[in-house]
């Protein structure tokens, strides 16, 4: 929910005018290209470029990378000038919602990837009708936001990057649904591997669009960036208190490893849900504290690098799979956390990481379960007893 939601300590707008140092290109007399910065004063777009703002309303599906990245998103639109309540995005999956609108053909998946199209449905028959969309925003993003060092790369599942793409052409093939209701569809590919990269497309973007200035979308971005920290270390505080709440108590909390979208009731079936009803605080893998020096104690003794996997598994490059990893290596190391593994059927992602984790575990001995095939069914008397299996495995595990 907080990951959808307007962030705090987020600044407005400068005035026009106001001074701010920005770095530009000269050539020297030998003609060698050098940066000098400079001081000039901040460009505002016009008042009727702003009123135009006002009335426009940016929609977004609440699916996939999303869910890592939803605070940029919102803390930009809001930043550049967009009423709160202008900034929409899809409801969180469910039964319901994909046997509405889960009807508009593409391959055969994983599931988390195929409940977009019921996403994109509400926003076209439900809230359109309802609350106008002059845009759909679903970017495609290559690499994700990542805190696994030493990483090869951070890219992102390419069934989920190219998932925008594949939503466009659902609704578009056999008749243009966003062309017969006004709404255009935006897919822009972009990289959080780079951050400038990221302003020049979001200007580009959006700049004829929401009549900005380059300088009103780079603080933005800016912004957004920053909420995008705040955030993590928002529920990297709460995930520290809930870690020193059970050390106190000698008692476990479930370290839930997924992806991002496992986040969404829809795809987790209510699983942790049903874990924390029976007593047991859930952590996820982003509320783990970062820092190296509180990191130190659990990984006393260890040459590697604390937020680096290199010791257990040198190729990576998918961020998301990488830090499901480094989920398992901390569990393994902290005595008052356990495991609880969620992947959804056909994750060709997670697939190479079922040996690793299953390594880790089998090393350090920490209580752990796997649910490796979830879709979108949700079997409720199955999902009960492994539920209480667990947990009552993990109770006479804490006797």
């Amino acid at each position: 929910k907080r990951a959808f939601m307007s962030q705090r300590g987020v600044q407005k707008l400068p005035e026009a005018g106001t001074p701010i140092v920005d770095t530009v290109p000269k050539k020297s007399f030998w003609g060698q290209l050098k940066y000098e910065k400079v001081t000039r004063g901040f460009e505002r777009s016009s008042a009727e470029a702003q009123a135009k703002r006002d009335r426009i309303r940016i929609a977004m599906p609440r699916v996939l990378n999303m869910y890592s990245t939803g605070p940029f998103w919102k803390t930009y639109f809001e930043v550049v000038g967009l009423e709160k309540s202008h900034v929409i995005f899809s409801s969180p999956s469910s039964e319901e919602l994909f046997q509405a609108g889960g009807k508009y053909g593409s391959v055969d998946p994983c599931y988390p990837a195929k409940v977009v199209q019921a996403h994109v449905h509400e926003l076209l028959f439900e809230t359109h009708p309802k609350k106008p969309i002059d845009y759909i925003f679903f970017p495609i993003l290559t690499h994700v936001p990542g805190f696994v060092e030493e990483a090869q790369d951070k890219a992102s599942c390419p069934i989920v990057a190219g998932t925008p793409d594949v939503i466009k052409a659902a609704f578009t093939k056999e008749k243009d649904f966003f062309a017969d209701r006004g709404i255009e569809y935006l897919a822009p590919a972009m990289s959080f591997e780079e951050p400038t990269r990221i302003k020049d497309i979001m200007f580009r973007t959006f700049a004829d669009k929401l009549g900005m200035t380059r300088d009103e979308s780079d603080f933005a971005c800016d912004e957004a960036f920053a909420a995008l920290d705040r955030f993590d270390a928002d529920v990297q505080h709460k995930g520290k208190a809930i870690l020193e709440e059970v050390e106190a108590e000698d008692q476990v909390a479930i370290l839930v490893i997924g992806r991002p979208y496992h986040l969404d009731p829809g795809l987790h079936h209510g699983i942790p849900d049903e874990f924390q009803v029976l007593g047991f605080p859930i952590l996820s893998t982003r509320s783990i504290p970062k820092d190296p020096k509180w990191l130190a104690k659990y990984f006393e003794g260890e040459e590697a690098n604390p937020l680096s996997i290199n010791d257990v598994w040198p190729e990576n490059y998918s961020a998301n799979s990488a830090m499901k990893v480094w989920g398992a290596k901390f569990a393994a190391r902290h005595p008052n956390v356990v495991l609880l593994d969620l992947s959804s059927f056909k994750c060709g992602h997670d697939a190479p990481t079922y040996g690793i984790i299953d390594r880790i575990v089998e090393r350090s001995a920490v209580p752990h379960s796997t649910l490796h095939d979830l879709d979108a069914n949700k079997p409720g008397g199955s999902i009960k007893i492994r539920v209480k299996t667990y947990a009552h495995s993990l109770k006479l595990h804490t006797q």
